[in-house]
């Protein structure tokens, strides 16, 4: 199981608004649909990232298409912490890890 934080779900949503104002809403619902996928299969498998101990203990970052998926394990679940477009600075998105 995994869980967005409040800014990894601003992000998902922000994705699927910028793909549907660009490409429409049928390649929109397909983009998320499969990163949703993507989301479930980190947390079934949640050592396919790889560790950015520079950026923070315990962060992982996981590729999905053009996007940068930054994430903790927990205890119950795979906590989502950001999504970036990969030409997004990680440093000045994940301030603080």
């Amino acid at each position: 199981m995994y869980k967005l934080s409040v800014l990894a779900a601003d992000d998902f949503a922000a994705i699927y608004d910028y793909t549907l104002l660009n490409f429409g809403e049928k390649q929109a619902d397909r983009y998320t649909e499969e990163m949703d996928k993507c989301l479930n299969r980190l947390a079934e498998m949640p050592r396919m990232g790889r560790e950015q101990p520079e950026l923070g203990v315990g962060l992982l970052r996981y590729e999905y298409a053009r996007h940068a998926i930054f994430y903790r394990l927990r205890q119950y679940d795979t906590f989502i912490i950001r999504i970036l477009h990969q030409q997004m600075d990680p440093w000045r998105h994940l301030p603080g890890l």
